[in-house]
């Protein structure tokens, strides 16, 4: 999960994850989601499905999908850049998906060997062999090209101004946002984006943002020795009362909270970019 707030050092990396949940975004990666057991939702553009165990999930670069949770889960992400596909980059560039979910039956056997290469090659703690992970992503979209349905990248004039949307928050979640200041910025009507975000993000504005500023505060908290105070203020929040309002119980943010009114200041480490 906090993968995604990481700067790409790594051109690939796996990981895997209990309860997975993330707000609607997009990068220049390439990612693959497979379900290990339980049941996950997941939006790729203006499709939702339900993806149980063994299911995956492909998502070419630029398309917006997000992960919610309702039940418990187990999955399994890879996210690498798309030139490690080789002679498929071109496909994955020009061409999305229209079949973007696979199911355990559909899937063919030595895509799922691949899968597991990968991620033996890439998985953290593993020493990450770029030209062998080169090579089994390349045999996976052999493989698996034919079932996902290539259509020409092509966005209607709505998809285009949602991915400016999500792409403008993911870089400016850490400022002081408002509806206003985004109409102002994307040249659109204030109450046009407004019904955006309930119509197709399904949450409001202050929902959205709120949820990237938590999921980027619980990153911080687990990976970084910042005090609460710095905390909070870096991931663009006014006080730690709104932290621990907007994190819940379900991103374990008051147990950190605690856990941090004790720790020692550690000088204040300059904002940096979290793509």
């Amino acid at each position: 999960m906090n993968a995604f707030f990481e700067n790409r050092e790594k051109r690939i990396q796996s990981f895997e994850a209990e309860n997975l949940e993330f707000p609607e975004h997009l990068h220049n990666d390439a990612e693959i989601l497979m379900v290990l057991d339980g049941q996950i939702t997941v939006r790729i553009m203006q499709e939702l499905r339900e993806l149980k165990k063994g299911d995956c999930a492909f998502i070419f670069p630029q398309q917006i999908h997000g992960y919610h949770t309702y039940v418990q889960n187990r999955s399994r992400l890879y996210i690498f850049d798309s030139s490690l596909a080789g002679m498929h980059l071109y496909a994955l560039r020009k061409y999305v998906p229209s079949r973007p979910f696979l199911s355990l039956g559909a899937l063919p056997a030595d895509a799922s060997l691949a899968l597991e290469r990968i991620y033996a090659l890439s998985g953290q703690g593993s020493p990450c062999d770029i030209s062998l992970c080169s090579a089994w992503i390349q045999v996976l979209f052999a493989l698996i090209l034919p079932f996902l349905g290539l259509s020409e990248k092509k966005l209607s004039e709505d998809m285009e101004l949602i991915c400016r949307l999500v792409r403008y928050i993911m870089e400016h979640f850490q400022e002081q946002l408002s509806l206003d200041i985004l109409a102002h910025e994307l040249h659109v009507n204030k109450y046009y984006l407004s019904s955006i975000f309930s119509g197709r993000l399904h949450m409001n504005f202050r929902q959205y943002l709120n949820r990237f500023r938590v999921e980027y505060a619980s990153r911080l908290m687990k990976e970084s020795h910042l005090p609460l105070t710095h905390i909070w203020a870096e991931a663009g929040f006014n006080s730690q009362r709104l932290l621990g309002h907007h994190g819940n119980v379900s991103h374990g943010i008051q147990a950190f909270c605690d856990m941090k009114k004790s720790a020692w200041a550690f000088p204040h480490i300059p904002r940096k970019h979290p793509w």
